[in-house]
This record gives structure tokens, sequence and C-alpha cells, in this order.
């Protein structure tokens, strides 16, 4: 098989990865298992390391714009320099935060238990500028409001911004983010994604949706080693300053020789923001194969494929009163289980199994990938049905 083919309908891909790593293995939100290509990336550039003691210049450059191109293709971005490498989303949302105009008589929106990388920038911003962060919660069993049209009714002209994720992290709710930026469009506001839980997994396009940043860890759905992300940024960015004054993001950078005549000027765009040493000789060509085979993959057949798996239980599940919402993500749910099941007993349940998902708040957070099949999403049910009172 060859692994970056695309593929016209895809097929279980488990032969892409150790079957240790991935067997039962429902948490693909908490961490990708690593690709076998992954893998063989990261020992060639450390076989290469150990037979060389300097590196050619244009490796600190060409490897990175690979990337770059890799992750552009799969927001839909056009212009890959608008694309900065950064260490985690945290640190692209605190170079927003950084950049953002607020006053006093202005507000941040966010929603309720919204991961906290997306909170804590705008928190200490809030604090800082005398502005109030609002955070938006959850509907009440029996609300008749959407949680996405209670962040619409909140943005007014006083809304300085939106910092959201494309689906909540602990339990899949989907915001209407082309809804969102029309709204932030109307009041002027700035519309900042935290994509960690969606790029790589399901569709997104800068086109349609202009966000002034989003940002993503990379070692999740794009499926790369920890210590990784990405970060779009917008018009809105251009002259920005960033976190950090490194000497690579600076025009002329590549004319090692002329290092010591200093510039002021940037390179073009989203440059400026990339984390320093991000010409990683380790984890570049790792983040590389990651991209190719999620591009490979194709983001509508990943989401269709996870889709498929749930198809098979959604029955079953029903059966035992657990009801998915309509409108949903396919490759992260989260379950609600009823009274009539011990939330006590289902930990123990499914470790007997083999299976592996995470407890986030009062939801088990299943979020299986391309590489799981339906007897595992059977045996999540069967799980459920041994915790019955």
């Amino acid at each position: 098989m060859n692994p970056l083919a695309p593929p016209a309908s895809l097929r279980c891909q488990a032969d892409l990865f150790p079957t240790p790593a991935i067997r039962g293995y429902l948490n693909g939100a908490s961490r990708a298992p690593q690709l076998k290509s992954v893998a063989a990336a990261a020992r060639h550039a450390l076989d290469w390391r150990e037979h060389n003691s300097s590196m050619p210049i244009d490796q600190f450059f060409g490897p990175v714009e690979s990337v770059k191109q890799q992750f552009s293709r799969l927001i839909g971005c056009r212009e890959a320099q608008r694309i900065a490498l950064i260490p985690a989303a945290s640190y692209g949302i605190a170079t927003v935060a950084k950049n953002l105009p607020l006053s006093a008589n202005q507000h941040i929106i966010v929603v309720e238990d919204q991961f906290p990388s997306n909170y804590y920038a705008w928190h200490k911003k809030c604090q800082l500028t005398g502005a109030t962060l609002r955070v938006i919660s959850r509907p009440q069993e029996g609300d008749k409001t959407s949680w996405n049209q209670k962040v619409l009714e909140a943005i007014n002209p006083q809304t300085a911004a939106v910092a959201i994720a494309n689906i909540h992290w602990a339990d899949g709710s989907l915001f209407d983010l082309a809804a969102i930026r029309q709204r932030t469009d109307d009041v002027g506001a700035w519309l900042v994604i935290d994509g960690t839980q969606s790029l790589g997994a399901m569709p997104f396009s800068v086109e349609e949706i202009r966000p002034d940043a989003i940002v993503a860890g990379g070692y999740k759905w794009l499926m790369g080693p920890y210590g990784c992300g990405y970060a779009y940024y917008g018009a809105r960015m251009d002259e920005g300053e960033p976190l950090e004054e490194n000497w690579i993001n600076r025009a002329g950078s590549e004319d090692f020789r002329n290092l010591v005549n200093y510039r002021e000027e940037y390179r073009p765009l989203a440059n400026r923001y990339s984390v320093g040493e991000h010409s990683n000789f380790i984890i570049t060509p790792m983040q590389e194969a990651a991209l190719q085979q999620v591009n490979a993959w194709g983001l509508k057949n990943i989401q269709h494929y996870c889709a498929k798996l749930w198809e098979a239980v959604i029955p079953e599940l029903m059966a035992l009163d657990i009801i998915l919402p309509t409108e949903r993500a396919h490759h992260l749910v989260g379950i609600r289980v009823p009274d009539s099941i011990a939330t006590d007993k289902i930990p123990d349940a499914f470790a007997e199994r083999g299976l592996t998902v995470s407890y986030r708040g009062d939801a088990i957070r299943v979020s299986p990938h391309v590489y799981n099949t339906v007897k595992e999403l059977e045996l999540m049910v069967e799980a459920l049905k041994a915790c019955r009172r």
C-alpha cells in the first residue's frame, strides 16, 4: 500500500501505525498515535545528524517552507507566508493577545469550559486593560437557545474579539464559525480560533471563514510530534509585534555573513511570529511527513470514515437512552450517559475491554480516527451496557 496515494474511499488505515499503539485507542483528541512514516522521518534525521556536524544553510529554510506549504494546503490558504511555526497553541494565542487593540469599555468573548490555552491569555489581557472577559455559558437542559446562538447574541459594538474553537474540546459541541465571522464583521471585532481539535480531522477554509488568526497544536489531529504547532495570521496581524525577537525571522537572515548588519525589517507577513529555532532538524521532517499523510487522506474522507464508525452503533446507543447531537463532528463526540448507567463503573469497564478514552467534565470523550474499527465502537457499547444499574 502506498500511504500517500489519495484514497477514492478511505478504508481502515491501521497498517500505517504500530498495532499496540492503536488497539482500542479511541482517544485521538488527547494525542495522536505516531505514524510509522513520522517515526521513520525522525530516525532518518537523527541518523543524518549523527554523521554530520554542520548544517547546510538552506536546511534552515527549505524544510520549513515545505511544512508551511503542507499546512497551507490543509487549511485552504493561498499564502504560505501567512503561516507561523509555533511550539504550542498557547504561544499562538498569546501572540494575538499581545497585538489585539483593547480598551476598558470593550470585552472579549469566550465560552464556558474553553480549553485553558485559549482562556488565560484573554483573562490576563482584560486584567491589564480593564476590559471585560465575557464567558458564554453552556445551555441548560430545556434551554431553547443554542450555545451558538448565545454567542451570536453576545456580540455587539463593544466586542473586541471572539476567541473560540471550531468544536468544544470537552464534548465536541460545534460552533458556526461562518455565522460568528459574519457577526464579528458587522461590529468590527476580531475572530480568533483555536483549531487544535478540528484542524486535521474536519474541513476548514481560511478563504471561507477569514479568521484573524487560527492556531493549532500539532500533536493531535495533525499527527505531528509533541512540541510543535501552527498559526495562520490574517491581515490585521501583518505589522504586529512578535512575542520574541529572533534572528531567523528578520529580512535577509539567510545571508549568514551579514547577520551582524542588523535589520529592522522582518521576513514577509507571519514569518515574524514563528518561534525561535523553528528550523528544528528533528521535528521539522516529522511535521512534514505527518502533514503529507493528513493531506493524502483528505479531511472530508476522515470525517466520512469516522461517521461510518458511529453509524454502526447509534441504534444501540439510543437503546441505552444515549442520544448524540444531530449536528456534530464525528471525530470527537462527548457521550453523556443517563442515570440508568453507573458512571463510576465506566472506567473499569472500558479498561477491561482494552479501550482508551478521555473523561472531560460530565462527558465521556470518544475520539476515533481512521485507524479504528467498528468492532472497537461495539466494544464501547458493550462496556456501557455492562454498567447498567
